[in-house]
């Protein structure tokens, strides 16, 4: 296995597995790094049919590495599970900014016409750019579940008309922002964690979209302080199947007529779960998308 870097401010943890070792894996590095980016190999385009089944993991933590036990016993748990361990490497970063820094190192994701950037640079001709900053909030475009929904949204906005747009469960902001950088819309994005409406604030005002996004804290469809959401065209929820499933008659209340809900966050095998909610409440699947072992499902009225 690979040393630790002693004298460190804060460390990252870089490694390659196969897809079915890092979902194995993929709780315990939850609670064991204070944050963790993972992103397909060679997924630049992820609509193939046959995404990579290699995930290259990005594991932070924000204290000094030689005082902090945690990268040890990442390494032991890869070793334990014959996961390339001798692959690992943990570097160190400085402490003010060992997120940013760390996260503005991955390169940018190519999703349908979206270029997924943690600086905002100059599209090229026909790519939308979204910048999203570097922070531990859900969302970096590197997770099939958000490239999923991207896609979704692209491909919707070639038909539909959008003026009205809710993200529900936003994390960094990165739908909300790509549904207005598609429509000419207005957004509201709705979490229930203070550090991803923080995160989702930033990535609105890094876009110069703060006059059409608003980001809001809240469970669900429940504002704090209550807040009229009213109707809207298009409801997107990237979270997880069992939250989505419940919220079901919400969507159903807050859907327009003739409305579109992009839902994600589940893994396929929990679809049978999610429709047979959002049936009950008479939204049907229009459309499926499937990266990975995962599911974005397109559904309306």
């Amino acid at each position: 296995m690979s040393g630790v870097v002693r004298g460190a401010q804060g460390w990252r943890l870089s490694v390659t597995l196969g897809r079915a070792a890092f979902e194995a894996l993929e709780d315990a590095f939850g609670e064991l790094a204070d944050a963790v980016v993972a992103e397909t190999v060679a997924a630049a385009h992820p609509a193939r049919d046959d995404p990579s089944d290699a995930v290259r993991a990005t594991l932070f933590g924000a204290g000094p590495a030689a005082d902090d036990p945690r990268p040890a016993r990442l390494l032991a748990l890869l070793h334990d599970a014959g996961a390339a361990a001798d692959g690992a490497s943990v570097e160190p970063v400085d402490a003010a900014d060992w997120a940013a820094r760390s996260l503005a190192a991955l390169p940018p994701v190519s999703v349908g016409r979206f270029t997924i950037a943690e600086a905002n640079e100059d599209p090229p001709r026909g790519r939308l750019v979204v910048s999203v900053a570097a922070g531990p909030a859900f969302g970096s475009g590197r997770h099939e579940t958000t490239q999923g929904c991207l896609l979704a949204l692209d491909r919707l906005a070639r038909h539909r008309r959008v003026r009205r747009a809710l993200d529900i469960g936003t994390g960094s902001g990165i739908l909300a922002v790509a549904a207005a950088r598609l429509w000419p819309a207005r957004v509201l994005a709705l979490d229930n964690d203070s550090m991803a409406v923080a995160a989702a604030r930033e990535t609105v005002r890094r876009n110069a979209l703060s006059r059409r996004v608003t980001v809001m804290q809240g469970e669900g469809f429940r504002t704090r302080p209550g807040t009229r959401l009213g109707r809207a065209d298009l409801i997107c929820a990237n979270i997880r199947a069992r939250p989505i499933a419940a919220l079901a008659p919400a969507f159903a209340r807050h859907l327009q007529p003739g409305g579109v809900a992009v839902l994600s966050g589940l893994l396929a095998v929990e679809e049978p779960l999610v429709l047979a909610a959002f049936r009950a409440v008479r939204l049907r699947l229009r459309r499926r998308l499937r990266l990975g072992d995962w599911a974005t499902l397109i559904l309306t009225p």
